[in-house]
């Protein structure tokens, strides 16, 4: 592993909780903590209403968190923001969302689109510069320069993704927040996209925070994951220690129901349940255990041997 001086971003207890009313909170985020190294992606992965999205939206801030540290580029950006920390915000963090058609504003030219955060931020000295820039990052994400005067609607759902793409690179980030990126799009166009971004990040060694439900791509992409689980992280470690060393029994789970590609194996496949509410653990009393530098579980102390040879077992079989 590559030694970081300072992670780019470091998460510290988040919680993001929504009040429904003056009986009942949901706890969407509940104490999660983890960082992020520059040039680096970092894999979000849990099943549908685990947090993850709650996480970026928090992160960037179209939610205010509840309570927790949230340092970016070694600033604080939790709480009120100051004129300065606000612009790095807006600047350096930028975020490709979910849903390619919702996210781009019908009545607007792609160009337009591209280059809003130019035109919000003024970080351009001309009309004319300000459209040579959006033209640029157009062809560098994959698209043609006559598509400049198009609408979101004259695209495919693949295009509309390179769009939001283009419009979170304009800004020259130090982080995107990817929030299921793909999961719209059809398998083939997943892998260009994918690629594209590992290209990308090659090039500037910007870094990412990939939230999806795809297993095997957030293998292809991450350097380490997170698991989450009902606005908990469970587990976080590198690709490898996830997948051919999950400890904890959500993770091993969440593993066990990847499909197999040869047929053959797929017919012996078993998929491990995992029942929360029958399973005698408590996320809230959790604590951290580290395996290694980079590999950690949160689990109760009482129960911690017993569910890592359950683990080591599970290895063996």
């Amino acid at each position: 592993m590559t030694a970081y001086n300072q992670p780019l971003l470091e998460v510290k207890n988040l919680k993001q909780h929504f009040r429904v009313n003056k009986h009942f909170t949901v706890k969407a985020v509940d104490g999660v903590s983890f960082h992020i190294n520059p040039g680096e992606t970092y894999g979000l992965v849990g099943e549908s209403g685990s947090g993850k999205s709650t996480i970026g939206r928090s992160l960037i801030r179209l939610y205010n968190p509840t309570s927790g540290s949230v340092l970016f580029d070694n600033k604080e950006m939790a709480g009120k923001l100051d004129k300065d920390r606000e612009k790095l915000l807006r600047t350096k963090m930028q975020m490709i969302f979910q849903d390619p058609m919702a996210s781009l504003n019908p009545r607007k030219k792609i160009i337009d689109i591209i280059t809003q955060g130019l035109e919000i931020q003024t970080i351009y000295n001309s009309q004319s510069e300000r459209e040579a820039r959006g033209l640029e990052i157009l062809e560098r994400v994959g698209l043609s320069r006559e598509f400049a005067n198009r609408y979101p609607h004259q695209f495919s759902g693949g295009q509309r993704q390179r769009v939001g793409i283009a419009r979170a690179l304009i800004m020259n980030p130090q982080l995107i927040i990817a929030d299921e990126s793909i999961s719209a799009l059809d398998v083939s166009i997943q892998a260009q996209i994918v690629n594209l971004m590992k290209d990308i990040q090659q090039e500037t060694k910007l870094s990412y925070l990939f939230i999806a439900h795809d297993l095997s791509m957030v293998k292809y992409i991450s350097d380490r994951i997170g698991v989450l689980h009902q606005g908990h992280l469970l587990e976080t470690g590198t690709t490898d220690e996830i997948f051919n060393n999950p400890i904890h029994p959500y993770t091993r789970s969440l593993l066990s129901a990847i499909p197999h590609p040869n047929p053959r194996l797929e017919k012996h496949r078993i998929a491990l349940h995992y029942d929360y509410a029958g399973s005698g653990l408590n996320y809230g009393q959790g604590v951290e255990h580290k395996l290694s530098d980079t590999h950690s579980v949160w689990l109760e102390p009482a129960k911690k041997d017993k569910i890592m040879q359950e683990a080591k077992n599970n290895q063996l079989n």
